[in-house]
């Protein structure tokens, strides 16, 4: 059906042009039409924020987060608990050429024996377990953060494949009037096979461009349904991008305007905040940054306990010993390590804990400044976006549609080609689809600035 040309240099006949339009308005509306989804949460809720609580309930990245939280706590009372004391029963001096208890040197002996860390050890060690459970504790905030963009931008592609797919499906219903004019014109010989290897070659791109969303929709549906800990072909209903960022993406035509008349100048009345408030927030707000605090403070505790490590730990320890027939003895002993390798054990170690603190501050300043351009980066790619949409709204989409609208009516009294029919839907085709790719990359970079803000970007 795709061939024009057979071997004689036979024309396809127009009538298989119109089936196989009519098949792709066909295969875009079936990339539309989906299964409600039988897992969606109840109705009082947005349909992305039910989403969105759906994965902070289930996801299971999440409650592995949570788990390392708790285990985290747990690890606070053993860092301050002093060492178990041991009991031990032991028989001294017990003769072996003539074996009994009747020996003036065979003793019985119970003992119990405690370490006791140096003052400070323990207080320090109490410090970067509870350091620890900040930075675990962050790091659960920013998996949580993820996971919440996760899900708008795998929402917002649905949304942005479906309102493609309904682009296709309304330019194949066009191209099928089209055919049916050009079949036509075909029958009476005032058609000519140019016109027939356009029509195949444009209805053969939809075709394709039908099939490819068709088939990038199961994918990012897999991955949607994957943050949501359920079956990956679980059918999910249209995808729409929430009216509150459309608005902040869309003026109304009337309403735009630049802020100043130079080429690449930006739309004013941004509806993000300053630039400048949200380098700040990210700062204060970021969990990355809470978590290499907290890093920060553990290992300066370790540092501060390395630095401690020469100082002896006491061993103390009572014991009793009963012998037959004589006096039973009680001891008392007293151990304390001498550091007699302190430069090769407890100052190396003091070094490496120095160390691992001078690079953790370092990778903390470099991860300020990368968090920092990445902001400055996502806030320029969002008015580059809202720049994009403007001349969309304003100036290509009305401007491509009365095009379009007037070839159409030229072609219909046989006063323009089909040829130049087809440039301008295809041109058209083209505007639409961009303008959704446009308003689904603001939605989703507005996710990822979210995230790394920890807080709405916009006003």
């Amino acid at each position: 059906m795709f061939d024009a040309l057979g071997s004689g240099g036979y024309v396809a006949p127009m009538n298989n042009l119109g089936i196989l339009a009519a098949t792709v308005l066909a295969m875009a509306s079936s990339g539309q039409t989906h299964d409600p989804d039988p897992l969606d949460p109840l109705d009082p809720l947005d349909p992305l924020d039910a989403l969105v609580q759906i994965a902070l309930e289930q996801n299971p990245g999440l409650i592995a987060a949570r788990q390392r939280v708790a285990a985290a706590e747990a690890r606070i009372s053993p860092a301050g608990a002093l060492p178990d004391p041991v009991f031990s029963l032991s028989l001294k001096n017990f003769p072996v050429s003539d074996p009994g208890f009747g020996d003036l040197m065979t003793m019985k002996v119970a003992a119990l024996s405690q370490r006791i860390p140096f003052p400070g050890k323990r207080t320090l060690a109490v410090t970067a377990a509870r350091r620890n459970v900040e930075a675990a504790n962050a790091a659960n905030e920013d998996l949580r953060l993820a996971i919440v963009r996760d899900v708008r931008q795998k929402y917002y592609e649905l949304a942005f494949l479906d309102r493609a797919l309904e682009v296709v499906a309304r330019h194949a219903d066009v191209l099928a009037g089209l055919v049916l004019t050009a079949d036509a014109r075909y029958g009476v010989g005032t058609a000519g096979q140019e016109d027939v290897l356009k029509a195949q070659a444009e209805t053969a791109a939809l075709a394709g461009e039908a099939s490819r969303l068709t088939e990038r929709r199961q994918g990012v549906l897999a991955e949607l349904n994957q943050l949501l800990d359920r079956p990956t072909a679980t059918p999910m209903n249209d995808g729409v991008i929430p009216e509150r960022v459309v608005s902040a993406a869309v003026r109304p035509p009337s309403q735009v305007s630049f802020v100043s008349l130079d080429p690449g100048a930006r739309v004013a009345d941004s509806p993000l905040r300053p630039l400048e408030d949200l380098l700040d927030e990210v700062v204060l707000n970021n969990p990355t940054i809470a978590v290499h605090l907290a890093e920060i403070e553990t290992q300066r505790a370790i540092l501060a306990l390395a630095r401690k490590a020469h100082l002896p730990d006491i061993d103390v320890g009572l014991s009793y010993g009963q012998r037959n027939g004589r006096t039973d003895m009680v001891s008392l002993v007293v151990a304390v390590p001498l550091p007699l390798h302190r430069r090769a054990n407890q100052d190396a170690r003091s070094t490496q804990a120095e160390a691992e603190l001078f690079t953790r501050e370092a990778e903390h300043r470099d991860h300020v400044n990368a968090l920092k351009a990445r902001v400055s980066e996502i806030y320029a790619d969002l008015e580059r976006d809202r720049t994009g949409l403007a001349l969309l709204t304003a100036g290509m989409l009305p401007q491509g549609t009365a095009a379009l609208k007037a070839a159409t009516a030229g072609f219909q009294v046989a006063r323009i080609d089909f040829i130049t029919v087809l440039a301008n839907q295809t041109t058209l085709f083209r505007y639409e689809t961009n303008f959704h790719r446009t308003l689904t990359d603001f939605a989703q970079n507005l996710a990822e600035l979210d995230r790394l803000v920890g807080e709405e970007a916009l006003r």
